[in-house]
């Protein structure tokens, strides 16, 4: 068999195996015509709270996503914006498994759950496996914080990170050739080290990331900062401590979240709870997505050298 005969036959094999996924995803959606733009668990109407999940590395990675599928913070921007504008939301629960991730990214949605929970919704934070850096920065900006008493949290810091291969590059007679518009214009290079105007140059930008992210919690947990830094020094903990520490408001599951949310938004104990509505065949192209895209975050970080500074806990 020569090697186009050999291309047709995978083609034609993927076609009938998106065939087949195709007419399941449309049974499905026959079988329950009347659902509408949220997965409600419950009664079918009527006032609510809206669930908005965090899942992974927080960054702007919509543009990396190879099937064109919406993730990453614009995804949840977008879910924070349609819970805004439902009136039918009374309540939010944002349910966080997240190490947290690029600054800009997890500022912006800090100031979109800052900008609901000013109007007056109530957002309740669940932290799942895991809600440190970035992801605990986004769950100080809810009303409530709960969490597990072995979830992990804190690390309230920035990092900056990027290996250092001059010496193997050396050892293999490896040379690079460089030609830039300023002396800092390849810093954070695999390739060479960091000199120390250029460590204090790097420092100066962690400290004013920092003092954003101490300067956020403290204001979303109506905290003086004073009484944050002693536990703001990258450290993580469990959500026991945490509680200790004031640092979350209390111990529960995400059950215990969604009755907590309920509660603020003046909701009886069965009110419906909207999740997100994702058929069987957007779950699978989604789990591809995700699969192939992490392999191009890979390749970014190897041949670009694209190390970003994070409000991200990296064990």
């Amino acid at each position: 068999m020569d090697r186009n005969r050999k291309i047709l036959i995978s083609i034609l094999a993927l076609m009938v195996f998106t065939i087949l996924i195709a007419i399941v995803d449309i049974t499905y959606t026959i079988k329950d015509e009347k659902k509408k733009p949220f997965m409600v668990k419950g009664p079918q109407f009527g006032p609510g709270v809206g669930v908005v999940r965090i899942e992974g590395p927080i960054g702007f990675n919509v543009s990396n996503s190879a099937l064109g599928i919406m993730r990453g913070s614009e995804a949840v921007l977008k879910r924070l914006d349609e819970m805004e504008k439902n009136s039918t939301i009374r309540a939010v629960v944002i349910r966080i498994n997240s190490p947290g991730g690029t600054v800009a990214a997890t500022q912006e949605i800090y100031q979109k759950v800052w900008k609901l929970r000013k109007k007056n919704i109530p957002i309740v934070a669940s932290l799942s496996e895991i809600a440190a850096s970035g992801g605990y920065y986004v769950a100080s900006a809810c009303n409530t914080i709960m969490a597990n008493q072995g979830s992990i949290t804190g690390s309230i810091g920035v990092i900056a990170a990027s290996p250092n291969l001059q010496g193997l590059f050396e050892k293999l007679g490896i040379k690079m050739t460089v030609i830039k518009s300023g002396k800092y214009k390849d810093i954070l290079s695999s390739y060479r080290g960091l000199g120390d105007d250029e460590r204090k140059l790097l420092q100066q930008l962690i400290d004013i990331s920092y003092k954003k992210f101490l300067k956020d919690v403290a204001l979303g947990r109506n905290m003086n900062q004073s009484d944050i830094r002693p536990y703001a020094d990258g450290r993580v903990m469990t959500g026991e401590t945490a509680l200790q520490c004031k640092l979350i408001d209390g111990l529960g599951t995400f059950e215990d979240a969604l009755l907590k949310a309920k509660e603020l938004g003046g909701l009886s104990e069965d009110a419906p709870v909207y999740e997100e509505l994702k058929t069987p065949f957007e779950e699978l192209l989604m789990s591809v997505d995700a699969a192939m895209s992490s392999r191009t975050r890979l390749e970014n970080h190897l041949n670009m050298g694209y190390y970003p500074v994070e409000y991200r806990f990296l064990p």
